[in-house]
């Protein structure tokens, strides 16, 4: 019942979500997985159908993507211009506990997506480890 749910809330925020791209002048759909993985996609020609509930397929004037929803954390539409907030790690836009837990994960388990590990080193001094842990929760609580 909650994979249900999930694809059920999914597929409305991405339902809704699209309307998004009528009231401000945005470039690009990001969706962000569960493992903290970003896809993204320009919003030039978008299109997403659902082929069952499970999965969406986004398609745009590049390329087609089919993404399973019940993997999908939230989902954005952004500007290039947008500027990246410091310890913003899962980059939803806000420095939360979510943000200590992606953290703790890329330094536990390393990191394979490039937007997050350049987001993770907080603290600027080229390495991801405690010490950006600790700037990010010196970020929440101040």
């Amino acid at each position: 019942m909650k994979t249900i749910t999930r694809i059920w809330y999914a597929t409305l925020v991405l339902s809704l979500s699209l309307t998004a791209t009528c009231v401000g002048a945005v470039d690009t759909l990001t969706l962000v997985k569960l493992d903290g993985s970003r896809v993204s996609f320009s919003v030039e020609g978008l299109k997403i159908t659902y082929d069952d509930f499970v999965h969406a397929t986004v398609t745009n004037s590049e390329t087609t993507s089919s993404i399973a929803v019940a993997e999908l954390d939230y989902m954005r539409f952004e500007n290039g211009d947008t500027p990246s907030l410091t310890g913003d790690v899962n980059g939803d836009g806000e420095v939360n506990l979510a943000d200590v837990n992606v953290l703790i994960d890329v330094v536990l388990n390393g990191v394979n997506d490039s937007d997050i590990a350049a987001r993770a080193d907080v603290n600027d001094d080229g390495e991801i480890n405690l010490a950006d842990v600790n700037a990010v929760v010196a970020i929440i609580l101040n």
